[in-house]
């Protein structure tokens, strides 16, 4: 079995036998780490160090900010072959959004099982809750974009639609990030 230290000074922690003189993230000296041991399994430390969950919502949650700003362009263009390629772009992004939020949603259903044993915590049924309100708000806009042509009446709701995917999604990165490191023990 693996051993590992920590730094002291900011958290970082690394495997004893690959540690230099300086902490590789904070840069203190080596004096400041301390041995650390992981309060998990080693079953669950492999399906966790695979970081399914943060990669898969990194997709999904980098769609959101590109088809605001797509909303936002296809706003100032008039006709024409750059309003025609913004377009196409923004309908392929907004029919893939919904897919990759159910892709991120099933993984953090597996990473909040294997860190807590269960799904059931206030912070993951919050998160659950804003998982859903990004899905049906992406599926709504992946529908608009799918259905219409974007213009006139329907881009405003297709904007506001994205701009409510993108507050779930800033929303549930916050929430993601004060879980990092939690795993319940054992």
């Amino acid at each position: 079995m693996k051993k590992y230290v920590r730094c002291k000074a900011c958290g970082y922690i690394m495997e004893a036998d690959k540690v230099g003189a300086l902490c590789p993230a904070c840069g203190v000296p080596a004096k400041a780490f301390e041995p650390y041991e992981e309060k998990i399994s080693a079953k669950r430390k492999r399906v966790l160090d695979l970081h399914i969950h943060p990669i898969v919502v990194h997709l999904a949650q980098g769609i959101a900010p590109l088809l605001v700003l797509l909303s936002l362009a296809l706003a100032l263009f008039g006709e024409g072959r750059p309003r025609a390629l913004l377009l196409d772009t923004t309908r392929v992004l907004a029919v893939f959004q919904p897919l990759a939020v159910l892709l991120a949603f099933a993984a953090g259903l597996v990473d909040g099982n294997m860190r807590f044993h269960k799904v059931t915590t206030p912070v993951l049924v919050r998160k659950m809750a804003v998982g859903g309100l990004f899905f049906l708000a992406s599926l709504g806009a992946g529908l608009l974009a799918y259905l219409t042509k974007l213009e006139g009446w329907n881009q405003a709701p297709f904007a506001l639609l994205q701009l409510v995917s993108l507050g779930a999604a800033v929303y549930l990165g916050h929430q993601g990030f004060g879980l990092l490191f939690s795993r319940f023990p054992g």
